[in-house]
């Protein structure tokens, strides 16, 4: 992973205290600069091998989850177009059903008007009818009172 740097050894008695403050990270350009102040911190090869591993390996968890987080970014934001489609064709159903039910209630309202003028007009026929006999009959009724005067008349005079 990283060329190992011969350091002098130093014993726990020259070891200086650790700080407790965090150093932001170095570019990768400054890796033998790091090493060196790893070796003059007192880490043994092995020591600066695992502080490397454990580095190596948040770097990947973070670079999972940022990968994790710009998934369920895209997630997200695929869902919100989805959504919006959705809400679109929904708006276009809505449209075109309000469309075809207007079309459909004046096709109704018309065959309906239609259906009651048919109505009026058949229901007055047989009253022109009703009114035709009641002509017809009364125009008898005068014709043999009219025959029977005539008759009587005849006879009598």
């Amino acid at each position: 992973m990283t060329d190992p740097v011969e350091c002098p050894q130093a014993s726990q008695d020259e070891r200086p205290l650790q700080e407790t403050h965090v150093e932001p990270l170095t570019p990768p350009g400054e890796t033998q600069v790091v090493i060196q102040q790893l070796c003059e911190a007192g880490f043994s090869e092995s020591q600066q091998a695992a502080l490397t591993t454990a580095l190596l390996r948040v770097l990947a968890l973070w670079t999972q989850q940022a990968t994790r987080g710009d998934m369920q970014t895209a997630l997200h934001a695929g869902e919100q177009r989805l959504a919006q489609q959705l809400d679109a064709w929904r708006e276009e159903i809505r449209r075109e059903v309000a469309q075809h039910t207007n079309a459909l209630r004046e096709e109704i309202h018309g065959e309906s008007a239609r259906q009651a003028s048919l109505v009026h007009t058949t229901r007055t026929e047989p009253a022109r009818r009703r009114e035709v006999l009641l002509w017809l009959i009364t125009a008898l009724l005068v014709l043999t009172c009219a025959g029977v005067f005539l008759l009587v008349f005849h006879l009598y005079f």
